[in-house]
Formats: structure tokens, sequence, C-alpha cells
């Protein structure tokens, strides 16, 4: 991980501990780019808040010739340039604020990236529903919703994101016929154009719904 910030640096590292995944943090692009040349790593996490060096090290790894790339997690404000900032390599971006949450529900996409075994904080179900996505109070999409839980979902887009500042879902879930929206904070997305939400400022009903129906098909152990 290359990151300037003591407290992100603890809470990523806490969430990969829990995750069962090391982490070796390196404050400055050059020792990140020594540590590359002498180990190899399954991916990279740098922070936008440091923009320079971070363009550095990817840069670098990008033009490595030395066995499979890493796979690379960009922290990063939701208006930030992406691919200004960290090039085409990036394949996933977990979005500030950082929470404890938010981390892991990132974390948990690129393990899947990953092809490791999945660990779940909240319990989530897969699913294939039609969904209207409405971004800035404007822009509506139609959406895929991949999987659900109580506190966010993952979707499949057919075109890129604007840049966000309000999301709002609206969604029926499967063998019901009410149906119900969400306000929603942008967690994460990866390369393949998948998001991840969270689900914030949910009233009762949307909560008791969406909890009802996660114990009704939630997969047994």
């Amino acid at each position: 991980m290359l990151c300037r910030e003591s407290e992100t640096v603890a809470l990523v590292n806490r969430v990969c501990r829990e995750l069962g995944v090391e982490l070796h943090h390196c404050p400055t692009a050059e020792t990140a780019i020594q540590k590359f040349a002498l180990q190899r790593f399954h991916g990279v996490i740098v922070d936008d808040q440091d923009a320079a060096s971070a363009a550095l090290l990817l840069n670098d790894i990008q033009a490595a010739e030395n066995g499979k790339k890493p796979l690379i997690v960009a922290l990063a404000k939701t208006d930030a340039a992406l691919d200004a900032v960290f090039g085409a390599g990036t394949h996933l971006v977990i979005y500030k604020p950082l929470s404890h949450d938010r981390l892991r529900n990132g974390l948990r996409a690129i393990r899947i990236l990953m092809g490791r075994r999945q660990q779940r904080s909240s319990v989530r179900v897969k699913v294939d529903i039609t969904a209207s996505l409405t971004i800035n109070n404007s822009d509506n999409f139609a959406v895929k919703i991949l999987d659900i839980s109580g506190g966010g979902a993952a979707l499949s887009l057919q075109r890129p994101l604007p840049a966000v500042k309000t999301l709002k879902l609206s969604f029926a879930l499967p063998g019901e016929q009410r149906r119900i929206t969400a306000d929603a904070d942008l967690v994460w997305k990866d390369v393949k154009g998948n998001v991840g939400i969270e689900f914030v400022n949910s009233d009762a009903a949307f909560n008791e719904l969406v909890s009802n129906w996660m114990k009704a098909h939630s997969p047994r152990k």
C-alpha cells in the first residue's frame, strides 16, 4: 500500500487483517518500487492524496516485464479524474470518505477478482433484478442488481457513470410486487464497470422489507 495518511493506513491494515490479507505499507513511491523489484505482490493500493507518487509507482508496474501484473486498487474522491491520475491500470476504485464497512466491501470485491475465497461481514444474496438508478436527481440508468444485502448492493451498468453527487435506487425484490426506493452512496467500482453501493437514509419500511426478504432467501449453511 502506498499512502502517507497514517489514519488511512491503520484503517486499511485493520480490514486487511480481518480478511486474512497481509499488507505491506510504503510511505513513498521509491520504497514501493524497491519492494516490487524484490518480491511479487498480488495487489497494490494507492491513494489519490499523493497522485504524483501513485502515478510514478503505477507507471513502473505497468512498464515491468517480469510476470503477471498485480491488481490495482485506488482510494479516491468521487470527483477524481482517475484516468488522468492513475492511468489505465486501475482494477478497482474505493471511494472516499473511507469507513470500515466501505473498505471491507471494496476489498471483498478485489478478493473475488483475485479468485480467492469470499468472506463477508454481512450475508449477500445473488440476484438478477432490473432496477432504476437515478443520478444527481435527474439522469436515470437501467441497471441490474447482481447481489444484495441489508446494507447495499452490487450493480451492473450498461454505460459509465457521470460524476456522482447523489444516487437513488428503485427496484422490486423477486416475489414482491411493491417497488422500493433508497438513497445510496457510491462505494466501489471495478474494472468490469460494476459498482457497489451502500444504502443510506433508508426508511423503516424499506429496511423491514429487505430484512424479511433476506431472511427468507439467504443461503443456508
